[in-house]
């Protein structure tokens, strides 16, 4: 991800994730720059809690059938990309590159070869008009990884002067 954003020197973006402790969605905007190195700023963050029915569908996604779990993943990507859209409009941010979302773990069995995160992130896309990244696990486990490869990079290239993170 990194060797291919060399080209340019300071991105703006927008990070969504939401744990499985269901307490909200966090959404954050940052900025990356590169300058030899690479440095962050968070801009502006904040966790958006659920509404009760969105508590609810989440708590019970694991639990329905395959056709009513691709429902919820699209409908949850329109949720992302309202939040996403308030987010930006609310907080006048302006010349946003990209959206990275992590989306909502449903599944996540590494030792089995899968993962599963909803919140389609072509939906988030057409919601938005923004580019975005997503579905961060897959790759990873494909190659025998944990589904968490964004540890190791940041590690390396946002928090090298640290032993430890």
């Amino acid at each position: 991800m990194f060797k291919s954003m060399d080209s340019k020197q300071k991105y703006k973006v927008i990070g969504i994730m939401s744990g499985t402790s269901l307490d909200g969605v966090d959404i954050a905007c940052c900025t990356f720059s590169n300058n030899k190195k690479w440095k962050f700023t968070i801009d502006k963050a904040e966790t958006l809690a659920y509404p009760a029915n969105w508590l609810k569908k989440l708590k019970e996604a694991h639990t329905l059938p395959a056709e009513r779990l691709a429902a919820l993943d699209v409908s949850y990507g329109k949720f992302l990309a309202e939040r996403s859209n308030d987010f930006i409009k609310r907080n006048k941010i302006r010349n946003v590159d990209f959206i990275s979302s992590h989306g909502h773990t449903i599944f996540h069995q590494p030792e089995n070869g899968f993962s599963h995160q909803i919140g389609n992130g072509n939906v988030i896309h057409a919601g938005t008009g923004l580019p975005v990244i997503y579905d961060f696990r897959s790759l990873d486990i494909a190659h025998g990884g944990q589904g968490a490869p964004l540890v190791p990079i940041g590690d390396k290239f946002l928090f090298n002067d640290y032993d430890v993170a």
